[in-house]
């Protein structure tokens, strides 16, 4: 059952899938595809697989009187196998959940959904990671001041930190793509997972079945085993971390004593209801939002990953509502992530100006590094540590303080100091690691969207 054509879905599309009927549509499906595996296998008869596929869909039962009854029985896959059971013709009707249990079908259900949304997840991920590397090449030779604990640290360029950003959200890709295999499971080994109603059949049941459901098999498929929830949740919300530092930089580079980039949402967004000057930034703040509302359902996670005994309903509750809400969630934070990448636009002439502030302090490792080879690493720093504190203290320049100063004269000459204490000069790898990081992110983008 290839759910690809699902890759594409929009935010309401994804909310859609979480809906009550359309989880009953999925335990019809699991239905239906179970019956048909056991016809495979001879445990019940081939034109009863038939009756219940060609049922097992609304057009077939009252989705309204499904409800109904499951209001009464508060035990909704009963409800469900005898309103299938029911549209039956003939003796099919009593093959239908042959030797399954309740959470064999709401699990799995709710696990193929999982999947179908995680790959529309992943093509919005594509979709980010192409934004990223469109910034990353505009940004490759932008220059600016690199900050550390909020100060000026050395000259890099915008392209460089973005480069960082592809390169943290490029392992978020790798852990969930590495994680596939072991997130989209089938649960399907009957009342406490040990197969006893499928008999020697259990085990190719457990293998045909997931396949035909596109998920894979559980080597136990123990009711009590709920670890793969618990992961999926735990690494979107590592990924809504790394989103929220993104946006909060975004964030905080918008504001007037930076302007160094902004959101460009056109001349009909309003910023404040009473202050007309104000152009507050929208879509960061909504990443921000949303990437903590993800995090917050963590807790949730790892309190559903320990049921106990063999089986526990009210862990199962845990996990409904918690994959009902966290699918859609991600969905929306990496579409919203989109949006925010797209509607950024970079002032160029704010960030060398912010740069130019320190002067040529910004670049006084440089200075140090050019005089090492000749006075000692050591007395070089030396030197420039005592030329900065004079340059702070008296408002000096520090390339006059630098020249004014015999031994610098000596050992390197005016050519070399003032070279060296241009921050234009000085970016490192920046350009290069900006091209690199736009380059792996391209290709990801393709693996992504060509499915792997």
């Amino acid at each position: 059952m290839d759910q690809r054509s699902n890759s594409r879905m929009n935010l309401a599309a994804v909310k859609a899938l979480f809906t009550q009927r359309s989880l009953w549509q999925t335990w019809l499906d699991i239905e239906a595809a179970l019956a048909e595996v056991q016809a495979e296998l001879g445990i019940v008869p081939a034109a009863a697989a038939r009756e219940i596929r060609r049922n097992a869909n609304f057009e077939h039962i009252d989705a309204q009187g499904l409800g109904e009854d499951m209001q009464r029985t508060r035990a909704p896959i009963v409800s469900l196998v005898r309103a299938l059971a029911k549209a039956c013709e003939g003796d099919a009707g009593g093959y239908v959940h042959w030797g399954a249990t309740t959470q064999n079908v709401m699990q799995t259900g709710r696990t193929m959904l999982m999947q179908r949304a995680h790959r529309a997840v992943m093509m919005r991920f594509a979709d980010v990671l192409e934004k990223l590397a469109g910034l990353a090449e505009e940004g490759a030779g932008m220059l600016m001041a690199g900050r550390t604990n909020q100060r000026h640290a050395l000259p890099i360029t915008f392209g460089f930190k973005v480069a960082g950003w592809i390169d943290e959200m490029l392992r978020h890709r790798d852990r969930l793509a590495g994680a596939e295999p072991r997130l989209f499971l089938s649960l399907w080994g009957g009342a406490v997972g040990a197969m006893h109603a499928f008999g020697e059949h259990g085990p190719e049941i457990n293998l045909r079945l997931s396949r035909r459901l596109g998920l894979q098999p559980m080597a136990v498929p123990s009711r009590a085993a709920t670890d793969q929830f618990a992961e999926y949740v735990m690494l979107l919300a590592m990924l809504s971390a790394t989103c929220t530092k993104i946006a909060r930089e975004l964030y905080a580079l918008m504001a007037e004593e930076y302007a160094e980039v902004f959101e460009d949402l056109g001349d009909e967004v309003v910023g404040s209801s009473t202050m007309p000057q104000k152009v507050n930034p929208k879509i960061a703040v909504q990443v921000i939002a949303l990437s903590a509302r993800l995090r917050s359902q963590v807790p949730l996670a790892l309190e559903a990953m320990q049921p106990t005994r063999e089986g526990d309903a009210a862990n199962n509750q845990m996990l409904g509502a918690l994959i009902d809400t966290v699918c859609p969630l991600a969905y929306e934070l990496i579409a919203t992530m989109d949006e925010l990448l797209g509607c950024i636009r970079l002032a160029p002439e704010r960030m060398r100006a912010n740069l130019d502030a320190s002067g040529a302090l910004i670049v006084a490792e440089h200075a140090m590094m050019v005089l090492a080879p000749a006075i000692g690493r050591t007395q070089a720093h030396d030197l420039v540590h005592h030329a900065v504190a004079e340059a702070l203290r008296d408002g000096r320049d520090l390339v006059d303080l630098l020249l004014g100063d015999a031994m610098v004269r000596g050992a390197i000459g005016e050519e070399a100091v003032r070279a060296a204490l241009d921050p234009a000069a000085y970016t490192g790898q920046s350009e290069a690691m900006a091209r690199e990081q736009a380059a792996c992110a391209r290709q990801a983008v393709a693996r992504i969207r060509a499915g792997g």
